[in-house]
């Protein structure tokens, strides 16, 4: 039921957001050319390695030198800052989704790094498939610590159903449209 939704939702998605798609594609293009994708190999379903898709905002190379925590760092071009102000960049996880290597909702993937730093209990949240929305991202996100975010993500997998999703999808779309999401710092949090 839980991949259906996902497929149903993401179809939808693409043909609603495909102007979206074109304008962002064209705001990389103009702004710092190809490639409009960026790729991170991440941590998922049973800690199982995947390419995480991101239409990229950082100027070419400039992921050599770490992941940036502000969207107002040189290291992103012009544009790439109201992409990611928008959670627009995040898009393109939706090919993630429609290859089954993500949900729609569920315990955000893992950076290998982390992924290192986690218990044999902590690593239960790899147990869920990887969402690109959760009970973390609606109740602090990067501004919660890594071990809070565990708990959350912990406790989303105990109570995981269609509604519970739904409740989720729906505070996720509330938190972007009144800009209360937060943009300023990156996914990976403090331990």
């Amino acid at each position: 039921m839980k991949r259906f939704f996902d497929l149903l939702i993401v179809l939808i998605a693409i043909i609603l957001l495909l102007p979206v798609f074109l304008i962002s594609f064209l705001i990389i293009l103009i702004s710092d050319g190809l490639p409009v994708f960026y790729s991170q190999k991440r941590v998922g379903l049973e800690g199982k390695f995947f390419n995480l898709y991101k239409f990229r905002s950082m100027k070419k190379g400039s992921d050599k030198f770490g992941p940036t925590t502000f969207i107002n760092d040189n290291r992103i071009f012009y544009g790439g800052s109201f992409l990611r102000k928008y959670k627009i960049d995040e898009l393109a996880q939706l090919l993630n989704v429609l290859k089954g290597e993500m949900s729609i909702v569920g315990p955000r993937p893992t950076v290998l790094e982390d992924y290192n730093k986690m218990n044999k209990e902590q690593k239960k949240r790899n147990d869920a498939v990887p969402g690109l929305t959760g009970l973390a991202q609606i109740s602090g996100n990067t501004f919660l610590t890594w071990p809070e975010r565990i708990i959350l993500d912990l406790e989303y997998i105990e109570k995981q159903s269609f509604i519970y999703d739904l409740q989720i999808i729906f505070k996720t779309f509330v938190m972007i449209l009144s800009n209360k999401i937060d943009s300023e710092t990156n996914e990976e949090g403090e331990w």
